[in-house]
Protein backbone atom coordinates (compact mmCIF):
# COMPACT_ATOMS: atom_id res chain seq x y z
CA UNK A 1 0.00 0.00 0.00
CA UNK A 2 2.24 2.76 -1.70
CA UNK A 3 2.42 5.47 -3.80
CA UNK A 4 -0.46 7.48 -5.07
CA UNK A 5 -4.11 6.52 -4.42
CA UNK A 6 -6.76 7.03 -7.07
CA UNK A 7 -10.23 7.78 -5.80
CA UNK A 8 -12.53 6.49 -8.23
CA UNK A 9 -14.69 9.02 -9.67
CA UNK A 10 -17.97 7.48 -11.54
CA UNK A 11 -19.83 8.08 -14.75
CA UNK A 12 -23.96 8.39 -14.05
CA UNK A 13 -26.36 7.76 -17.14
CA UNK A 14 -28.74 10.27 -17.84
CA UNK A 15 -31.55 8.76 -15.30
CA UNK A 16 -29.12 8.77 -12.29
CA UNK A 17 -27.75 5.33 -12.32
CA UNK A 18 -23.65 3.72 -12.06
CA UNK A 19 -22.94 3.55 -16.23
CA UNK A 20 -20.95 0.22 -15.25
CA UNK A 21 -19.42 -0.56 -18.63
CA UNK A 22 -17.79 2.91 -18.56
CA UNK A 23 -16.41 2.31 -14.99
CA UNK A 24 -14.88 -0.91 -15.63
CA UNK A 25 -13.04 0.83 -18.83
CA UNK A 26 -11.84 3.57 -16.68
CA UNK A 27 -10.69 1.28 -14.01
CA UNK A 28 -8.79 -0.79 -16.66
CA UNK A 29 -7.13 2.46 -18.12
CA UNK A 30 -5.90 3.40 -14.49
CA UNK A 31 -4.72 -0.03 -14.14
CA UNK A 32 -3.19 -0.28 -17.39
CA UNK A 33 -1.65 3.32 -16.61
CA UNK A 34 0.69 2.04 -13.96
CA UNK A 35 -2.04 2.92 -11.10
CA UNK A 36 -0.88 1.57 -7.62
CA UNK A 37 -4.11 2.38 -5.52
CA UNK A 38 -7.52 2.17 -6.18
CA UNK A 39 -10.18 3.22 -3.77
CA UNK A 40 -13.85 3.37 -3.57
CA UNK A 41 -14.45 6.85 -1.36
CA UNK A 42 -17.75 8.51 -0.17
CA UNK A 43 -16.96 11.96 -1.56
CA UNK A 44 -15.15 11.29 -5.11
CA UNK A 45 -17.08 8.09 -5.55
CA UNK A 46 -20.49 9.97 -4.65
CA UNK A 47 -21.85 7.29 -2.06
CA UNK A 48 -24.75 9.46 -1.22
CA UNK A 49 -26.06 9.05 -4.95
CA UNK A 50 -26.08 5.13 -4.28
CA UNK A 51 -28.15 2.64 -3.18
CA UNK A 52 -26.94 -0.30 -1.40
CA UNK A 53 -27.28 -2.50 -3.86
CA UNK A 54 -25.05 -0.14 -6.63
CA UNK A 55 -22.25 -0.12 -3.58
CA UNK A 56 -22.33 -3.86 -3.86
CA UNK A 57 -22.22 -4.19 -7.75
CA UNK A 58 -19.64 -1.59 -8.11
CA UNK A 59 -17.51 -3.23 -6.14
CA UNK A 60 -17.61 -6.41 -8.23
CA UNK A 61 -17.53 -3.88 -11.55
CA UNK A 62 -13.99 -2.46 -10.45
CA UNK A 63 -12.77 -5.23 -8.81
CA UNK A 64 -12.99 -7.39 -12.15
CA UNK A 65 -11.95 -4.45 -14.07
CA UNK A 66 -8.70 -4.38 -12.32
CA UNK A 67 -8.19 -8.19 -12.35
CA UNK A 68 -5.21 -7.24 -9.54
CA UNK A 69 -2.97 -4.92 -10.80
CA UNK A 70 -3.64 -2.49 -8.72
CA UNK A 71 -4.34 -2.35 -4.89
CA UNK A 72 -8.24 -2.06 -4.63
CA UNK A 73 -9.67 -0.81 -1.37
CA UNK A 74 -13.52 -1.00 -1.20
CA UNK A 75 -15.65 1.31 0.86
CA UNK A 76 -18.50 0.45 2.66
CA UNK A 77 -21.86 2.40 3.12
CA UNK A 78 -22.85 4.16 6.45
CA UNK A 79 -24.36 0.78 8.07
CA UNK A 80 -24.84 -1.09 10.77
CA UNK A 81 -22.46 -3.54 11.80
CA UNK A 82 -24.98 -6.85 10.36
CA UNK A 83 -24.75 -4.87 6.90
CA UNK A 84 -21.15 -4.39 7.00
CA UNK A 85 -20.35 -8.40 7.64
CA UNK A 86 -22.27 -9.48 4.73
CA UNK A 87 -20.51 -6.42 2.53
CA UNK A 88 -17.03 -7.57 3.87
CA UNK A 89 -18.20 -11.24 2.71
CA UNK A 90 -19.01 -9.58 -0.70
CA UNK A 91 -15.91 -7.98 -1.00
CA UNK A 92 -13.58 -10.41 -0.02
CA UNK A 93 -15.18 -12.99 -2.45
CA UNK A 94 -15.14 -10.41 -5.95
CA UNK A 95 -11.69 -10.02 -4.89
CA UNK A 96 -11.12 -6.57 -3.25
CA UNK A 97 -8.06 -6.45 -1.34
CA UNK A 98 -8.99 -4.37 1.52
CA UNK A 99 -12.26 -2.55 2.80
CA UNK A 100 -12.55 1.00 4.44
CA UNK A 101 -15.07 1.27 7.70
CA UNK A 102 -16.59 4.09 6.71
CA UNK A 103 -19.06 5.58 9.93
CA UNK A 104 -22.59 7.11 9.91
CA UNK A 105 -21.83 10.95 10.92
CA UNK A 106 -25.33 10.21 13.04
CA UNK A 107 -23.28 7.94 14.92
CA UNK A 108 -21.81 9.96 18.48
CA UNK A 109 -18.04 8.43 17.62
CA UNK A 110 -15.65 7.91 20.62
CA UNK A 111 -12.84 5.62 20.91
CA UNK A 112 -15.65 2.84 22.82
CA UNK A 113 -17.94 3.10 19.90
CA UNK A 114 -14.83 2.56 17.40
CA UNK A 115 -13.26 -0.27 18.74
CA UNK A 116 -16.92 -2.15 19.03
CA UNK A 117 -17.77 -1.75 16.25
CA UNK A 118 -14.77 -2.91 14.63
CA UNK A 119 -14.98 -6.07 16.98
CA UNK A 120 -18.68 -6.56 16.00
CA UNK A 121 -17.21 -6.81 12.34
CA UNK A 122 -13.39 -8.14 11.85
CA UNK A 123 -13.99 -11.37 11.87
CA UNK A 124 -16.83 -11.50 8.98
CA UNK A 125 -14.17 -12.57 5.97
CA UNK A 126 -10.29 -12.89 6.01
CA UNK A 127 -9.82 -9.19 3.96
CA UNK A 128 -7.62 -6.48 5.62
CA UNK A 129 -9.30 -3.33 6.66
CA UNK A 130 -8.89 0.19 7.69
CA UNK A 131 -10.38 2.89 8.98
CA UNK A 132 -11.77 6.50 7.48
CA UNK A 133 -10.79 9.57 10.32
CA UNK A 134 -12.85 12.90 9.56
CA UNK A 135 -13.22 15.87 11.87
CA UNK A 136 -13.31 14.90 15.66
CA UNK A 137 -12.51 11.49 14.85
CA UNK A 138 -11.20 9.63 18.20
CA UNK A 139 -7.28 9.30 17.34
CA UNK A 140 -7.19 7.25 20.63
CA UNK A 141 -9.57 4.52 19.22
CA UNK A 142 -7.50 4.55 15.67
CA UNK A 143 -4.44 4.07 18.17
CA UNK A 144 -5.86 1.26 19.54
CA UNK A 145 -7.00 -0.50 16.49
CA UNK A 146 -3.84 0.21 14.91
CA UNK A 147 -2.22 -3.08 16.49
CA UNK A 148 -5.05 -5.55 15.84
CA UNK A 149 -3.85 -8.40 12.63
CA UNK A 150 -6.11 -7.23 10.53
CA UNK A 151 -6.55 -3.45 10.44
CA UNK A 152 -3.82 -2.24 8.28
CA UNK A 153 -4.32 1.49 7.34
CA UNK A 154 -6.27 4.80 8.14
CA UNK A 155 -6.83 7.19 5.05
CA UNK A 156 -6.91 11.04 6.79
CA UNK A 157 -9.83 13.27 6.20
CA UNK A 158 -9.70 15.21 9.35
CA UNK A 159 -6.84 18.08 9.63
CA UNK A 160 -3.95 17.80 6.76
CA UNK A 161 -1.57 18.69 9.47
CA UNK A 162 -2.49 17.87 13.25
CA UNK A 163 -4.47 14.75 12.74
CA UNK A 164 -2.34 13.53 9.83
CA UNK A 165 0.79 13.82 11.98
CA UNK A 166 -1.04 12.78 15.47
CA UNK A 167 -2.17 9.64 13.44
CA UNK A 168 1.40 9.00 12.46
CA UNK A 169 2.86 9.59 15.47
CA UNK A 170 0.68 7.31 17.73
CA UNK A 171 0.95 4.45 15.20
CA UNK A 172 4.51 4.55 14.27
CA UNK A 173 5.48 1.58 16.04
CA UNK A 174 2.91 -0.28 14.10
CA UNK A 175 2.38 -2.36 10.89
CA UNK A 176 -0.36 0.94 10.03
CA UNK A 177 -0.42 2.94 7.11
CA UNK A 178 -1.43 6.28 7.37
CA UNK A 179 -2.96 7.75 3.73
CA UNK A 180 -2.83 11.13 3.53
CA UNK A 181 -6.50 12.27 2.20
CA UNK A 182 -5.47 15.88 0.79
CA UNK A 183 -2.67 17.19 -1.55
CA UNK A 184 0.39 16.22 -2.59
CA UNK A 185 2.17 18.84 -0.67
CA UNK A 186 0.67 17.41 2.80
CA UNK A 187 2.29 14.03 1.09
CA UNK A 188 6.32 15.58 1.28
CA UNK A 189 5.50 16.22 4.99
CA UNK A 190 3.85 12.98 5.59
CA UNK A 191 6.43 10.23 4.00
CA UNK A 192 9.45 11.16 5.83
CA UNK A 193 7.21 10.37 9.32
CA UNK A 194 6.28 6.92 7.78
CA UNK A 195 2.82 7.75 5.77
CA UNK A 196 3.03 5.38 3.01
CA UNK A 197 0.34 6.30 0.43
CA UNK A 198 -1.21 9.65 -0.49
CA UNK A 199 -4.69 10.61 -2.20
CA UNK A 200 -3.83 12.84 -5.38
CA UNK A 201 -5.73 15.54 -7.45
CA UNK A 202 -3.96 14.90 -10.99
CA UNK A 203 -3.68 10.98 -10.18
CA UNK A 204 -7.56 10.00 -11.58
CA UNK A 205 -6.48 12.02 -14.85
CA UNK A 206 -2.52 11.91 -15.21
CA UNK A 207 -2.04 8.73 -13.20
CA UNK A 208 2.15 8.88 -14.84
CA UNK A 209 2.76 12.25 -13.39
CA UNK A 210 1.33 10.61 -10.06
CA UNK A 211 4.02 8.00 -9.84
CA UNK A 212 6.75 10.44 -10.73
CA UNK A 213 5.90 12.25 -7.95
CA UNK A 214 5.82 9.70 -5.42
CA UNK A 215 9.66 8.20 -6.71
CA UNK A 216 10.74 11.83 -6.30
CA UNK A 217 9.41 11.97 -2.89
CA UNK A 218 10.73 8.16 -2.38
CA UNK A 219 14.39 9.02 -3.43
CA UNK A 220 14.59 11.93 -1.78
CA UNK A 221 14.57 14.08 -4.90
CA UNK A 222 12.82 16.96 -2.64
CA UNK A 223 13.20 19.64 -5.36
CA UNK A 224 11.80 17.64 -7.79
CA UNK A 225 9.02 16.71 -5.75
CA UNK A 226 8.41 20.34 -5.31
CA UNK A 227 8.46 21.03 -8.82
CA UNK A 228 6.05 18.73 -9.55
CA UNK A 229 3.48 20.44 -6.83
CA UNK A 230 4.20 24.06 -8.29
CA UNK A 231 3.79 22.94 -12.01
CA UNK A 232 1.10 20.44 -12.29
CA UNK A 233 -0.89 20.25 -8.83
CA UNK A 234 -1.22 23.91 -7.42
CA UNK A 235 -2.87 25.41 -10.96
CA UNK A 236 -5.00 22.21 -11.87
CA UNK A 237 -6.20 22.31 -7.33
CA UNK A 238 -6.92 25.64 -7.26
CA UNK A 239 -8.54 26.25 -10.81
CA UNK A 240 -10.73 22.95 -10.96
CA UNK A 241 -11.78 23.75 -7.20
CA UNK A 242 -13.14 26.76 -8.05
CA UNK A 243 -15.04 25.53 -10.64
CA UNK A 244 -17.02 22.44 -10.07
CA UNK A 245 -14.29 19.90 -8.26
CA UNK A 246 -16.32 16.86 -9.43
CA UNK A 247 -17.33 17.82 -12.78
CA UNK A 248 -14.05 18.86 -14.10
CA UNK A 249 -12.72 15.79 -13.00
CA UNK A 250 -15.13 13.47 -15.07
CA UNK A 251 -15.18 16.18 -17.56
CA UNK A 252 -11.10 15.50 -18.34
CA UNK A 253 -12.09 11.31 -17.64
CA UNK A 254 -14.79 12.39 -20.43
CA UNK A 255 -11.91 14.27 -22.94
CA UNK A 256 -9.83 10.63 -22.17
CA UNK A 257 -12.47 9.14 -24.05
CA UNK A 258 -13.70 6.95 -21.06
CA UNK A 259 -16.98 8.43 -19.92
CA UNK A 260 -19.38 9.56 -22.13
CA UNK A 261 -20.38 12.60 -20.36
CA UNK A 262 -19.30 14.24 -16.83
CA UNK A 263 -22.71 13.97 -15.20
CA UNK A 264 -22.87 13.84 -10.95
CA UNK A 265 -25.08 11.67 -9.13
CA UNK A 266 -28.96 12.01 -9.46
CA UNK A 267 -29.00 14.68 -7.01
CA UNK A 268 -26.79 17.14 -8.23
CA UNK A 269 -27.79 20.07 -10.76
CA UNK A 270 -26.02 18.97 -14.90
CA UNK A 271 -22.96 20.77 -14.99
CA UNK A 272 -22.98 23.89 -17.24
CA UNK A 273 -22.26 23.08 -21.07
CA UNK A 274 -19.05 24.62 -21.22
CA UNK A 275 -17.31 22.57 -18.71
CA UNK A 276 -16.16 20.56 -21.03
CA UNK A 277 -14.49 23.54 -23.03
CA UNK A 278 -13.09 24.77 -20.68
CA UNK A 279 -11.13 22.07 -18.59
CA UNK A 280 -9.97 21.07 -22.27
CA UNK A 281 -8.27 24.63 -22.29
CA UNK A 282 -6.77 24.20 -18.90
CA UNK A 283 -5.94 20.67 -19.10
CA UNK A 284 -3.53 22.12 -22.76
CA UNK A 285 -2.48 24.85 -20.55
CA UNK A 286 -1.21 22.89 -17.05
CA UNK A 287 -0.14 19.68 -18.84
CA UNK A 288 0.35 20.68 -22.11
CA UNK A 289 -2.58 18.08 -24.23
CA UNK A 290 -5.79 17.47 -23.05
CA UNK A 291 -5.86 13.62 -23.12
CA UNK A 292 -2.59 10.86 -22.28
CA UNK A 293 -1.52 9.57 -25.25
Amino acid sequence: MKGPVVPINLCFNVDGTPDYPSIGRYVDWLADEGVPILMLTAGSSEFASLSDDEIWRLTAVVAEANQGRAVFIASTGLWKPSVTREFLVHADRVGADAVKLQFSSWLTLSREVVVRYFDLVQDAADVPLLLLSGPNFPLDGAVELASRPNMIGIKNDGHPFYDYYELMRGTADEDFGVISGGQMRNFMFGYPLGSPAYLCPIAPLRPGLANEFYDHVAAGRTGEAWEFIFKYEDPWLHWAASQNWLASIKAAIHLQGLYPNNLLGHAYPHPAPDVVDNVRDKLVEVFGSATVE
